[in-house]
This record gives structure tokens, C-alpha cells and sequence, in this order.
């Protein structure tokens, strides 16, 4: 991080004004991302839509992802603005247009910059020591498993001693009414959450988050997602929605020996309507009103010390058991980043390739069982190992190239491991690979020709990174 004065930034640019009490901070996030290898590039197509042919598809790639963010405050802390620009997912030599996330062939980027943030965050004077409001782009977080990214909004935190409390409005998609009788609703969705914090190594929190939101559309008319979009922001634009979701979370830890035991854990329960929509699977297409009641599970249990960490690792997301019926019990996340693992989620340092966001698979959920084991071999040398055993909530159903149903839940086992080296203070040069050993619940997705009831194709994924933060 830099810090310069506001007067030394306006005299270099020519100005001559009084110096004031404020400070201007630059960071940065310089990412250069290496997939070094894979036999199924063909599974890397973002956001479960992948599919395995027969045999390897081997490729490699190379990739920049950089962030760079302003803060300009007051020198007392109560006024701060931020802006950051991220030019995000650039191959190597790809060629690219205007406003495509492409463009490192010839003759420059052809354009990549983003918006990545772009807020005020100020002290509210007489109300609590923490009360402060956020306006603008801004990083939100409900839940790591349910809403945690990038929002447009308006968010109130405050808080005495243990207790905080925060207050949120977030606009996710405005309609346009261009006539007099349009009568849609905006996508809002409304966050209240609570915690409490009674002694240092005890933290609870509460929360609920309703959203909602219904576009103009006339009788008959139907908003479509599938399986493989299940998430509300690829459909919230599209459906009616009346979504409440309900959660606790919290952590724990307790000195033992050499080190401590540490327990991480968080419950969600949905429940609510998703209308006006068609909900099409490769069986079965269903339209009209649909009742939604999915829940979701999780918890850390762990040992570790100053050069170690064993984590144990749970989840369960409920799943969807029956998709002709006007009941949605597969819980269904908003927007988020999921790392657990290399080859399902985006565990690889090249992470806009990953195959999926979400924590789970499809609308048929995910059972999660992984057990990590991370090694500080030195001050600068860091390495892990970890086995993830997954499957489905429910049967993922399907039809395969004899038109024979199938009916599968078990994803596989998979192995990962990674070894990190900070070159420099700031500087880290990391590898990481995984290898799946694929069970029958993935046949779903290979190709017609092998699709049989059978997993055929296991995947293997290494990836390299350079990474400069200051």
C-alpha cells in the first residue's frame, strides 16, 4: 500500500490549492494464472455446462487477472471513497473485441477494464462507536454458501461492545417501464443479520434475506431456467420471486496442547415462491408456480498450531427429488465463489475457467466430505494435501445413448494438493493440482456417444500462479 498527501498529488498534476486533512491509499491485486495442464479442457466451461467426450482434450493456458483499487479518506477515519478496476481473464494471445473479457493478441487488450467496486463509506456521528454507512458497487456477503460477491446497494453496520448488527438494500436488476401500464417489480432483496460475540473465541450470527422481484410479462408467459442454471442470478430477471432465507453461523475455538481445536459451522433454510417460470430438465418440462423449501448444512472441525492444520470438512445441500412437481427442494445459492475443490468448483488458480460457482451439482444438491492437511514447512514455504469424497443429495436422472433412464448420486473421489513460496514479501509463486476419480453421477455429462450409466473419464487439472499484492 502508498500513501501521498491530496497537496502532492494536485501539485504534481499542476494545481496550486491548501493542503488538507485526507489520505489517498493505491493497492493492488497483479494475478498471472498458468492452467499447466488438463485432459478435459472440454469440462472447463463455466458454470456446469461442461461436457466429457471420449478420451483426453488436453490443453494449457495463460492468463492475467489484475485488480487495482483507490481509497481517498479523511485522516480520522470517518470518510472513506473506493474505486476499483479489474481487468479480469485475459489468455495469452487471444484474440478479442470491444467490451469481451478477451483481447492479448496483437496490438493490445481491445479493451478489459471493469468496474470492480466503486463506493462511500462514511461515519454516521451519534448513533453507535461502529455505525457507519456504505453506498455504491461494494463487496456483500450474506453467506460464504449462499451470497457473497459483488453488489449494487446501500449497507448500515453499527454495533456496541460484543454485539454488531447490519442493515442492507441491494438492487440486482432494474426493468425498464416504458409503458404506462408496466407493472414490474424490481430485483431487491433485503438483508438483516446479528451477532454476538460473548468471549474471544466464540462468535454466533443470525441473519435473514428476503428478495423479490416480478417482471412485466402478460398471461402465459414464463421465464426459463434449468438444471444447470440454477442460480438465482442467471433467472432473477426473468421469474417472479418471493424468496425468505434464514440462517445461523458461527465459530468456536479452544486451546489444546500445542494448539487449538477449532469448529466453523452454518445452517440455511429457504423457503418461498418462484413464479412465472419453466423449469426445463433433459426429462421433463414443467410450467406455472413453483413452491421452493431447500435448506443447507455445514460445518469445520479442526486441529492446528503455528506449522500445522488438519480441517475436517462437511456439507450437505438439499436437493431436488422430483422436477415435475411444483416443489423446488434443491436450495439454490445467489452468487458466490466456491474453492473446495480444484476440479468441480474454482479451486484451481485459473478460476474463471473452473466448471462451477456453486456448491452443488445441477438442482440435485451436494454431499461433501473432505479431510485437508496444510504444512508451514518454513517461514516462506507452505504445502497441503486433501481427499474429497462427493456425491449428490438426490439421483441425478437421465436418459443415456440407449434411451435407457439412469439414475446416479456418486460424484467421486478426488485428491489435490498444492505448494506455495513466497518469493518476496508481497510476492507468491503457487501450484496446485487435482485429479478426480470420476463416479457414475458424472456420466450425465459426457457426450451422447459414451453416455451409458458409467463414468468413463476421470479429470486431471494443474494450474501455476504469480502473484504481486501491495
Amino acid at each position: 500500500m502508498k500513501k501521498v498527501s491530496v497537496l502532492a498529488v494536485l501539485i504534481l498534476m499542476g494545481f496550486l490549492v491548501p493542503s488538507f486533512a485526507a489520505e489517498v491509499s493505491f493497492h493492488g491485486d497483479m494475478n498471472n494464472r498458468f492452467m499447466l495442464y488438463t485432459n478435459h479442457y472440454d469440462w472447463f466451461r463455466f458454470e456446469q455446462k461442461g461436457s466429457l467426450d471420449d478420451g483426453n482434450v488436453e490443453d494449457n493456458f495463460a492468463e492475467i487477472k489484475y485488480r487495482f483499487w483507490t481509497e481517498v479518506g479523511s485522516d480520522d477515519g470517518n470518510l472513506k471513497g473506493v474505486y476499483a478496476v479489474e481487468i479480469g481473464g485475459i489468455h495469452f494471445g487471444k484474440p478479442g473485441g470491444l467490451g469481451k473479457a478477451t483481447g492479448g493478441s496483437y496490438s493490445g487488450d481491445s479493451v478489459n477494464i471493469e468496474t470492480r467496486w466503486a463506493y462511500t463509506d462514511f461515519q454516521i456521528p451519534g448513533i453507535d462507536q461502529k455505525a457507519r454507512f456504505r453506498l455504491g458497487l461494494q463487496p456483500f456477503t450474506v453467506s460464504k454458501y449462499l451470497w457473497s460477491e459483488t453488489a449494487m446497494g446501500a449497507m448500515f453496520n453499527g454495533g456496541l461492545d460484543m454485539f454488531d448488527y447490519q442493515l442492507a438494500w441491494m438492487r440486482t436488476y432494474e426493468f425498464k417501464n416504458e409503458e404506462e401500464d408496466n407493472d414490474s417489480d424490481d430485483v431487491d432483496n433485503f438483508l438483516g443479520r446479528f451477532t454476538v460475540k460473548p468471549m474471544d473465541n466464540l462468535k454466533v450470527g443470525l441473519f435473514g434475506l428476503y428478495q423479490s422481484g416480478d417482471p412485466d410479462t402478460g398471461p402465459g408467459e414464463y421465464g426459463e431456467f434449468t438444471p444447470e442454471s440454477y442460480l438465482v442470478k442467471t433467472f432473477a430477471n426473468t421469474v417472479e420471486l418471493d424468496i425468505w432465507n434464514f440462517g445461523i453461523d458461527g465459530s468456536f475455538s479452544q486451546g489444546l496442547g500445542a494448539g487449538k481445536l477449532f469448529l466453523n459451522w452454518d445452517a440455511i433454510m429457504q423457503t418461498g415462491e418462484i413464479n412465472k417460470a419453466t423449469y426445463s430438465t433433459r426429462l421433463s418440462s414443467v410450467s406455472g408456480d413453483f413452491d421452493l423449501n431447500g435448506y443447507f448444512l455445514h460445518a469445520d472441525l479442526g486441529y492446528k498450531t503455528d506449522k500445522m492444520k488438519l480441517t475436517y470438512t462437511f456439507w450437505y445441500t438439499s436437493g431436488d427429488d422430483d422436477p415435475t412437481d411444483s416443489d423446488f427442494d434443491g436450495f439454490i445459492a445467489t452468487d458466490l465463489d466456491i474453492t473446495d475443490s480444484i476440479v468441480l468448483f474454482e479451486g484451481s488458480y485459473a478460476d474463471d475457467d473452473g466448471f462451477s460457482e456453486r456448491h452443488y451439482l445441477l438442482d440435485k444438491g451436494f454431499i461433501m466430505n473432505k479431510l485437508a492437511f496444510e504444512y508451514q514447512a518454513t517461514e516462506k514455504l507452505r504445502t497441503g494435501i486433501a481427499g474429497l469424497y462427493m456425491m449428490t443429495a438426490e439421483d441425478v436422472e437421465y436418459a443415456d445413448n440407449r434411451n435407457v433412464l439412469q439414475s446416479n448420486d456418486s460424484i467421486g473421489i478426488e485428491v489435490d494438493a498444492f505448494i506455495s513460496y513466497m518469493l518476496y514479501k508481497n510476492v507468491e509463486v503457487a501450484l496446485n493440482a487435482g485429479y478426480l476419480f470420476a463416479d457414475d453421477a458424472l456420466d450425465y455429462f459426457e457426450t451422447e456417444a459414451i453416455r451409458d450409466g458409467e463414468a468413463d473419464e476421470n479429470i486431471f487439472l494443474s494450474s501455476f500462479r504469480v502473484r504481486y499484492n501491495f
